[in-house]
């Protein structure tokens, strides 16, 4: 879909392939991410693929989505074998995906060589979809150009054209609309083929347009960092700024640069502030429904839910390595629903793992305290300002994220820590909720510390949950 600056979502969607630098260990499926920001992509499924392509043989790179004007999802994809072909696919709710099946985009070109990266923009004046995409024609890869065609209904195609063609080697093109003009950022491929005439690394440049059709032309001096490709634009509503994302694909990472009117860019956003599936390559970026978010995060990150309400402790994880709750992790989120009939003493809420490696959740003396630890190293914090009542239903969640530490009450932050411990390693102790089931992650191993009251309503997440997740649990 052609993104324009009215969104104001506040839920954004990543699809992806995986490869490392270089194009090695590649996962040709599709993959999802999520943020609440645009610079902080939290992978959904554990980083596995959400789906994947039966079409030729069976290769999804460079995903492109978007929605209709009815609201239905459509999926653009390059697929193999190399030649006229893009790969299609339909969803109503971003996890089934239908009618999947190969469009002959360019089979009245003749000698086409592939048909790569596809994407598509919604052009209301036509009631059309113009789907575009790069081509290369003749003897091999060195001819690229972006060619498109337009369609109603996903059926039936217009005679498929030229659409950009500068005088040099383009591929990966995006569009997006602002203030009635239509933007693109393309990547210059001219170097890879012809590097005596063309020294420059291959990077992204921006072009600009009238119409969505163009003609496009330069805008001068605009342009990514040298070896990056595969732009997508991004309009972030809470910050009211354009993102351009790319890919340096042969280091395997992602850059960003931000605009708030398309034609004055920052410098590439410090690293520090960005955060990526490992390994994801060539996305595409998306807002979404908050209805729509919270599904997928129910389908891809709930790892466990236990509804019933339980008076006593109940142990999920015996000892042993098997299971989620004795797994490694850098996400997690535990949710939960308790009504105390005391607030005296130490009472645990939910155990994971021991004193070296693990995460915690108690009432101590009134208070309500989460910890996490990481080879021995402690990060600890406690709602000093939470005084819980008794008899009262109440949802709590602690949610870590690589070092940061989260505790809410009743949807609100009411503490937070920050430390430099990344990944919890495997623990092999037993686990569970309403009880201690062991030496805890607080270090602590003096009895049962049974929780004094009900527990329902558990949850346990391979994401950090923000807290616009939890005003929608």
């Amino acid at each position: 879909m052609l993104t324009t600056s009215k969104s104001n979502h506040n839920a954004y969607l990543m699809g992806y392939f995986r490869s490392g630098p270089g194009q090695t260990h590649k996962v040709e499926e599709l993959h999802y991410a999520y943020s609440r920001d645009g610079l902080q992509w939290y992978e959904l499924n554990e980083n596995k693929p959400v789906w994947a392509s039966s079409v030729g043989e069976g290769i999804l790179r460079d995903p492109f989505i978007g929605r209709g004007p009815d609201g239905k999802w459509h999926l653009v994809y390059t697929i193999r074998p190399r030649g006229a072909y893009i790969g299609y696919a339909t969803s109503d709710d971003l996890i089934h995906w239908t009618d999947e099946r190969a469009l002959p985009v360019m089979k009245d070109i003749p000698d086409t060589v592939n048909s790569w990266a596809p994407e598509f923009s919604y052009d209301p004046i036509h009631d059309q979809f113009l789907i575009y995409w790069a081509s290369s024609t003749g003897q091999d890869l060195s001819n690229s150009k972006h060619y498109c065609s337009r369609t109603k209904d996903w059926q039936t195609f217009c005679p498929t054209t030229l659409f950009y063609d500068p005088g040099f080697q383009t591929i990966d093109a995006s569009l997006a609309e602002h203030e009635g003009k239509y933007y693109m950022a393309i990547k210059d491929e001219s170097h890879v083929y012809e590097p005596t005439k063309y020294p420059h690394p291959p990077m992204n440049f921006l072009a600009v347009s009238n119409q969505l059709e163009g003609p496009y032309e330069i805008i001068p001096g605009i342009q990514t960092p040298d070896y990056t490709e595969g732009p997508e634009f991004l309009w972030v509503d809470r910050v009211k700024k354009w993102r351009l994302y790319y890919d340096y694909w042969a280091y395997g990472k992602f850059g960003v640069m931000e605009s708030s009117d398309m034609k004055t860019w920052s410098a590439e956003l410090s690293e520090s502030l960005i955060r990526f599936p490992y390994r994801a390559r060539h996305a595409t970026m998306f807002p979404l429904s908050e209805i729509e978010l919270q599904q997928l995060i129910e389908k891809y990150a709930l790892s466990v839910h236990y509804p019933t309400p339980t008076y006593s402790p109940v142990r999920i994880a015996a000892e042993g390595t098997e299971g989620f709750l004795h797994e490694g992790f850098a996400m997690r989120s535990v949710t939960m629903d308790f009504r105390a009939t005391s607030r005296m003493g130490t009472q645990v809420l939910f155990d994971e793992g021991d004193s070296k490696n693990g995460l915690s959740l108690r009432i101590k003396d009134g208070l309500l305290e989460a910890v996490v630890c990481s080879k021995g190293t402690r990060l600890k914090i406690s709602g000093e300002q939470a005084l819980l009542p008794l008899e009262e239903w109440i949802q709590t969640a602690v949610t870590y994220v690589e070092g940061k530490l989260c505790l809410y009450l009743n949807r609100t932050c009411v503490a937070e820590g920050h430390a430099d411990i990344g990944w919890v390693n495997i623990h092999d102790t037993a686990g569970g909720y309403g009880g201690r089931f062991g030496k805890d992650a607080f270090g602590d191993d003096d009895g049962k510390a049974a929780f004094q009251g009900c527990i329902k309503n558990v949850r346990i997440y391979s994401v950090p949950l923000q807290p616009e997740d939890l005003r929608h649990r």
